[in-house]
């Protein structure tokens, strides 16, 4: 297999391990990773899925890593939108079948639950930053944090504050708590410890591009 196919195998993974990650922790009903968080809060305003919601939010995660001065081509825009969509829909099938399967309600199995799930998506997150050129909007501006504050563990927590804040005021708006809990605190302020370690761990060789792409 070539280095290529290699990478683009690893990145088919790597964003299904993301999706599934992220269902854990909202199944965990725990407090998901703030983006998720947001999106399951956002679904108690629009008549849509939490992944549908998601890929909503994402949207404007695009706009905003623009604004932090990162470059995308037309290309990358589409393959973006594209991506956050796959990753939403899989989000979706991952939750319900955790739904027709098992939903756990003993808080041993569901801190289970959220450990599974926050080693998952920072696996899937360590993966895909060294496999691919093209990733979530929300990993845009996790990379973009990490590389200003030179420290992943202070980029997750300004990163993930954004949607957090969405969450929270959705929370006030509707007075009841949903998506935000320990399992949320441990991502802000364990993520890019988890990151730093499976970077550690794990090493892709990524396939040289054709063409030198600059910015």
């Amino acid at each position: 297999m070539s280095v290529r196919s290699l990478n683009s195998l690893w990145f088919v993974t790597a964003i299904t391990l993301n999706a599934l990650g992220n269902s854990f922790m909202v199944i965990s009903n725990l407090g998901s990773a703030p983006w998720t968080s947001a999106a399951e809060n956002l679904d108690y305003l629009l008549p849509f899925s939490i992944g549908v919601c998601l890929i909503i939010l994402y949207f404007f995660a695009v706009l905003l890593s623009y604004f932090m001065k990162m470059k995308f081509t037309m290309g990358m825009i589409v393959k973006i939108i594209v991506l956050s969509v796959i990753f939403g829909g899989f989000i979706d099938l991952f939750l319900y079948l955790h739904q027709m399967v098992y939903v756990p309600n003993d808080i041993g199995v569901r801190y289970l639950y959220l450990f599974i799930g926050l080693n998952l998506i920072a696996i899937a997150i360590c993966i895909y930053f060294q496999a691919s050129s093209v990733y979530l909007p929300s990993d845009y501006l996790l990379k973009a944090f990490g590389k200003l504050m030179n420290n992943y563990t202070i980029g997750t927590m300004l990163c993930t504050a954004i949607p957090l804040s969405i969450g929270i005021g959705i929370i006030i708006y509707r007075q009841s708590i949903v998506g935000v809990g320990p399992g949320t605190l441990l991502f802000m302020f364990g993520m890019g410890f988890l990151i730093d370690l499976y970077n550690r761990w794990i090493v892709i060789h990524k396939a040289p591009d054709k063409v030198k792409q600059t910015g």
